[in-house]
């Protein structure tokens, strides 16, 4: 569900609004926030002091982070079944340290029932935007507009 980046205050306030209909319609739900896993997991690293330092070393660090996303995604997904919905929020803190294309691509083998991106951008074309700054991608999705 992509929408303006404007309303992220707005969208993760009504998250419960979005539950309510889901097991209204007899849909399990679950939800993650992906904003929460950024500071857990570089606060505690080694390296974290110095990245004040020598921030052009972060990019060393991003491929173990991507990998600690998609392994919570995934561990998350294998709990639900065919009739849940795992809404992700907080995309927006992923923004420079991992493309949300390729945690969609990584986990789409172990959604069984639906994954909801809540994507703060817009999707034009056919293409997704995160932010509305960075070249997007395509994707087997059904966009939702705001």
């Amino acid at each position: 569900m992509h929408y303006d980046r404007a309303l992220e205050r707005r969208i993760q306030g009504r998250l419960h609004d979005f539950e309510a209909l889901a097991r209204q319609y007899d849909h399990g739900w679950a939800s993650l926030n992906l904003a929460s896993l950024v500071a857990p997991w570089f606060a505690p690293h080694e390296l974290f002091e110095g990245l004040a330092d020598q921030p052009d070393e972060l990019p060393g660090l991003l491929p173990d982070f991507e990998a600690h996303v998609v392994a919570t995604v995934r561990t998350r997904l294998q709990t639900l079944t065919e009739k849940d919905i795992l809404a992700l929020s907080g995309a927006g803190a992923l923004f420079g340290l991992m493309r949300a294309s390729t945690l969609t691509e990584k986990v789409a083998p172990d959604i069984k029932g639906r994954l909801l991106l809540l994507f703060p951008g817009r999707h034009e074309n056919g293409v997704y935007r995160l932010l509305d700054a960075r070249d997007g991608w395509t994707y087997r999705a059904i966009p939702i507009p705001a």
